[in-house]
């Protein structure tokens, strides 16, 4: 057995090993941040979550969101098939959600999540509120479903930031695509395979996104520290290694740090702290991205 296939196979059992384990860190409390010099937004804000909307936007993140855009201009989109519209309320304001937040959201193929997505926005548009154009904040898969959303939509987004989104794809998609099985979310692995997402470059380039006059998409990534990160269930614990181990690359636990960043696309902030979960926790990620935001 090759040194590649040994390290696999007891990175697979460690695995097992961290999700029988019953430990969290969702209960960290995030950094303080300061709001002052924000300027007033034009346009709503829509967030869209990643693979298996397992790693949550966090309560301090959606409040930063908030205090920035305002009750009522925030809209979460969950890429399931549901047509439910709800409403949230944070510290007396009020967030807009639609979809079913649960384990159903973002396990499709983007092809189908792009038009779960779409089916939202153009409801929310019609009966919500929500402006046009908007601006996106997307994590990990749903910035290639936001990316695919502006290639089918053209001038309805304002701007797009990609929070620790797989824009060359994720070699964790090739070498443990059972976690898709794990996940339910077969058909989402496949599509956050390399060769696939290679693709998908090909098919909906950034240099060639029709944005709304100005726009751009915008890249931030993270970075799990020597390891010392863990997510929902252990996976990024066991990502970074495999990533390391078997691939030699750095990343956030999920994506390789030269995957978190494409040619076009300016990079606004690396955050060497926050791993791929902190990303959608931390109320200074969304200040970074709040202040290129129109």
């Amino acid at each position: 057995m090759r040194k590649g296939q040994k390290d696999m196979k007891s990175l697979t059992s460690l695995l097992l090993v961290l999700m029988l384990a019953v430990v969290s860190c969702s209960g960290a409390k995030t950094r303080p941040v300061s709001f002052e010099g924000l300027e007033p937004k034009r346009f709503d804000l829509v967030l869209v979550h990643g693979l298996s909307n397992k790693h949550k936007w966090g309560e301090d993140f959606l409040d930063a969101c908030l205090r920035v855009w305002g009750s009522g201009n925030v809209y979460v989109v969950y890429t399931n098939d549901s047509d439910r519209i709800w409403t949230r309320t944070l510290d007396g304001r009020d967030l807009i959600c639609a979809g079913e937040d649960d384990g159903s959201a973002g396990t499709r193929s983007i092809a189908v999540q792009t038009a779960n997505v779409a089916r939202a926005l153009d409801r929310l548009e019609k009966d919500h509120g929500l402006s046009r154009p908007f601006s996106i904040i997307a994590h990990s898969m749903g910035g290639l479903v936001s990316r695919s959303y502006i290639a089918d939509h053209p001038g309805r987004v304002a701007d797009l930031v990609t929070l620790g989104t797989p824009h060359h794809g994720s070699p964790l998609a090739d070498s443990f695509d059972w976690v898709g099985r794990f996940l339910g979310a077969r058909e989402a692995i496949d599509d956050l395979k390399p060769a696939r997402v290679k693709e998908f470059n090909r098919a909906c380039p950034v240099a060639e996104a029709r944005l709304f006059e100005g726009g751009r998409i915008y890249t931030i990534r993270g970075r799990c520290p020597n390891g010392g990160c863990f997510g929902w269930g252990g996976e990024l614990h066991l990502g970074w290694n495999i990533l390391r181990t078997v691939y030699d690359t750095d990343s956030d636990g999920m994506v390789p740090s030269d995957s978190a960043v494409i040619e076009g696309a300016p990079h606004l902030a690396d955050f060497p702290d926050f791993d791929h979960y902190e990303l959608v926790q931390e109320p200074s990620v969304l200040l970074a991205a709040a202040a290129r935001l129109r």
